[in-house]
This record gives C-alpha cells, structure tokens and sequence, in this order.
C-alpha cells in the first residue's frame, strides 16, 4: 500500500445545498491525482482525476460558462 499526502485546494458551497472540495492526493511514486468530493446532504461522491482529465474538465466547464453568460 502506498502512502499518500493529501492537501485542500478549493472548497465551494453550490446551490441545492451541494458542498464540493478539491485536494490534491500526491503519491509516493510522484505521481499526483486532484481528489474531488461532491457532498449532498447525506450523500457522497468521489472521484479522482489526473492532471490531463482534470486539465479537459476544468476547460470544458470554463467554455460552458463563458457561451451562457447574459
């Protein structure tokens, strides 16, 4: 089992009561993945992205925003 050095990287408070929180989740290979955890009420979900999933994610969000800005 590898050990891992999680670190806080944003924290966002959404509407409908959504709570969302980015860590980085740095590896002992060097290898590090960005830790999203999206809570909802009672509800939790994870998911791990390395950095080029997390590179076309965050573009694709930025390019929705910007084509449905009034």
């Amino acid at each position: 089992m590898s050990d891992e050095v999680i670190t806080d990287v944003a924290e966002f408070n959404f509407p409908f009561k959504k709570h969302v929180t980015l860590k980085n989740v740095a590896y002992d290979n060097g290898s590090n993945w960005l830790r999203v955890t999206i809570r909802e009420q009672r509800r939790f979900t994870i998911f791990d992205l390395d950095p080029e999933s997390a590179a076309d994610f965050g573009a694709t969000l930025s390019e929705w925003a910007k084509s449905n800005q009034g």
